[in-house]
């Protein structure tokens, strides 16, 4: 995925990537922000982001250097299905193209729910599969290579995976209207697509998916005996019974 995103037809995915997470990840905060996995190393796709620590998980991180601070983000080796992350310390959690080319999307997701505190968020990026590009990895799946031989997802899929961990939908997004040919003169001459998203944003190429893990608050709940008023009506009926014995 590194060196498609490097040629011609990824770089004009790149920016549009780049643009959409321009527009969510300003609003939302915490301390700690997670990508897993660098598609783009020559971008910092967390950098709008309102984290104060960026750390990047990539499998491909030279095992050498394990740990190791480059810019303003911490790059760790690890896999996405076994993450070297405290439970409950991770705000924003970013998987572009994760699902797609991971042994086991589903354990995946599990670490993620791991991972994430309370109301963290979930920014999954994919191709949308119900699209031209969603076509062409159908005819292409069987050359192995990037982008097409990975496994392609709906949205209606992965958000039925996420609602099994708790997780709620709050944003579905669709966008690049291009088709995928990596020709530089077609590219250009298709910008005037994204303008019809608003009409045709269902086929879009790709696909962004913001969720939000979702906490039960524990209510305690109201009593429905008050001894003190119970024990007070007793001592008054005692008195009267004394009164009366008395009388």
């Amino acid at each position: 995925m590194r060196e498609w995103y490097a040629s011609l037809l990824g770089q004009s995915m790149l920016s549009a990537v780049d643009e959409q997470l321009a527009e969510i990840l300003p609003r939302l905060f915490g301390y700690q922000a997670v990508q897993l996995g660098q598609i783009a190393p020559q971008v910092d796709l967390l950098r709008n982001a309102g984290m104060l620590r960026r750390v990047v998980v990539d499998p491909y991180t030279g095992a050498a250097d394990p740990l190791g601070d480059r810019g303003d983000s911490v790059h760790i080796g690890a896999a996405a299905e076994e993450l070297p992350i405290a439970s409950g310390c991770v705000n924003l959690l970013l998987m572009p193209h994760t699902l797609e080319f991971c042994a086991d999307p589903h354990q995946a997701l599990r670490e993620a729910d791991r991972v994430l505190a309370a109301d963290g968020h979930l920014l999954i990026l994919g191709f949308n599969p119900h699209s031209a590009w969603g076509l062409k990895h159908a005819a292409l799946a069987w050359r192995d290579y990037a982008p097409w031989n990975g496994r392609l997802y709906s949205a209606a899929r992965i958000g039925d995976w996420l609602s099994l961990l708790n997780f709620r939908i709050l944003r579905r997004q669709r966008f690049y209207m291009r088709l995928p040919i990596a020709n530089r003169r077609l590219i250009e001459s298709t910008r005037f697509m994204e303008k019809s998203k608003p009409v045709l944003g269902l086929v879009g190429g790709a696909q962004l998916i913001l969720a939000r893990k979702q906490t039960i608050p524990l209510t305690a709940a109201r009593s429905r005996w008050r001894p003190r008023r119970a024990s007070v009506i007793a001592g008054n009926f005692a008195h009267r019974q004394r009164r009366q014995r008395d009388d």
